[in-house]
């Protein structure tokens, strides 16, 4: 039962365990079964047994869950990485899309190329937009592959949505990595696919720094070498774009993005929820 009162559902148990990961449910939620008429908090069950909160916590308030019981719940969906499916539909997407896809990857090129060359400041613009803007042109393609309306201009909402989380994301997953590639590749690399995802989390699910690098990490650590698959086959896709001059690079960019882009809503998206 919803808080404005009103009866919603049914719903799947995975359905139900993404709500709790994103704050929408938690332990005291009203709750029945479909063979039931008593309505029970949440936590009363056993499935949900980890959407019971913390002592202390006030009725109503949203459970302290740890970046290990989101990512659990995530992981619980069983979704498979197809790379061929990520690289088709990500094709299909910028085909269909130009404007926001391409226009979008078009503005951020050019904020970013300007801001670079100037010295000194340039590189300081960088780490303090380069998490914000970044994940704003993932948001675009998020919400255009989710049907949702998105312009190329919408590349600057992580500005107004989560600014410092962005940042922050950007900036420790840099030094977390940086720390990794210092010490020993494989960890540098390990971290690297790991935190892949941390940016989309972050602005599309709203989640802190701290736990939406976490969240990626563990999520991804389960299918860490389809995810660097991928990877590699973006780098390919770009790789065969710049042998195809400009026009390939401007076309490659965008649907390397918009594969990852599907990744991500196949492992952290809504079940059931219809792409384009």
């Amino acid at each position: 039962m919803g808080s404005d009162g009103r009866e919603y559902g049914p719903f799947t148990v995975e359905q139900v365990l993404q709500w709790v990961a994103e704050g929408r449910a938690n332990g005291y939620s009203r709750t029945r079964r479909d063979t039931e008429s008593t309505w029970r908090p949440l936590r009363e069950f056993t499935e949900f047994a980890s959407a019971a909160p913390a002592a202390g916590t006030a009725p109503g308030a949203p459970p302290p869950l740890t970046p290990e019981q989101i990512a659990n719940a995530y992981l619980a969906r069983n979704a498979q990485v197809d790379i061929g499916a990520a690289v088709s539909r990500g094709w299909a997407l910028v085909r269909d899309n130009p404007g926001p896809t391409i226009g979008g990857f078009l503005l951020v090129f050019l904020i970013t190329m300007a801001i670079s060359f100037v010295p000194l400041l340039g590189f300081i613009g960088m780490l303090v937009i380069g998490g914000p803007i970044s994940a704003g042109l993932d948001y675009v393609y998020i919400r255009r592959l989710r049907g949702e309306a998105a312009g190329a201009g919408d590349v600057f909402d992580g500005f107004s949505i989560a600014f410092l989380h962005l940042f922050l994301v950007y900036i420790v997953g840099a030094v977390l990595t940086s720390i990794g590639f210092v010490l020993c590749i494989i960890p540098g690399i390990y971290l690297t696919v790991g935190y892949v995802f941390a940016l989309p989390l972050a602005i599309d699910k709203r989640m802190e720094f701290w736990t939406a690098m976490e969240v990626s990490r563990r999520v991804v650590h389960h299918h860490w070498w389809s995810v660097f698959g991928y990877l590699i086959v973006a780098v390919l896709i770009v790789f065969a774009g710049l042998v195809a001059c400009l026009v390939g690079m401007v076309v490659a960019i965008p649907v390397a993005i918009a594969g990852l882009m599907y990744l991500y809503q196949d492992l952290f998206g809504e079940p059931g929820r219809p792409t384009a």
